[in-house]
């Protein structure tokens, strides 16, 4: 059998090694843009009583638009109050600056019962802008362990439980027939 040999000129695989590597600059350049790595950002501060579960990276939302993350989370020094505890950096998208006020209040909360940890901000709207570096007053929330669930869950089915009996009592009950009118 005959062999088939196939040339390519070295001009046409430059062409062509160089199509690929801009094709891949561009698909990186496309991935970092997409991710926000070049949208100016600025930090802000909220200091709070705990952080179980919360960690660098959670998530920040404003009323429920993701807008940032958290950068670090670092005990507070010389805090007086024990809701002050833990402070935490937050790194929020610059273009959010202005919705973000001095009336504005952070939580850390949970997304559904057993979800993710996040800093959840409430915005304000008649304080000043906080600026960088600044403080975001923090408001403690009180989460719903798994324990108080399935105790008032018990609850619950107990009260449905009570009410059976009263609503059948009621099922058992024949309707009495009306007497028949005689002429």
């Amino acid at each position: 059998m005959a062999e088939i040999t196939i040339r390519i000129s070295d001009k046409t695989l430059r062409i062509v090694g160089i199509a690929l590597a801009a094709g891949v600059l561009v698909w990186i350049s496309a991935s970092l843009w997409a991710s926000g790595i070049f949208t100016p950002k600025y930090k802000l501060v909220a200091y709070v009583s705990e952080v179980s579960g919360l960690g660098v990276g959670a998530s920040v939302t404003l009323d429920g638009l993701p807008i940032g993350s958290v950068v670090a989370i670092k005990l507070a020094e010389g805090s007086a109050s024990p809701e002050r505890r833990i402070q935490l950096v937050l790194r929020i998208s610059k273009r959010y600056q202005d919705a973000i006020r001095s009336d504005s209040v952070a939580t850390v909360t949970s997304e559904g019962l057993l979800g993710n940890r996040y800093v959840a901000i409430h915005r304000g709207f008649k304080g000043a802008v906080i600026n960088a570096n600044g403080e975001i007053p923090a408001v403690p929330t009180r989460e719903l362990t798994l324990k108080e669930f399935s105790n008032s869950l018990g609850k619950m089915v107990d009260c449905w439980q009570l009410e059976k009996p009263s609503t059948g009592s009621k099922a058992q009950a024949t309707p009495e027939t009306p007497p028949k009118p005689q002429h």
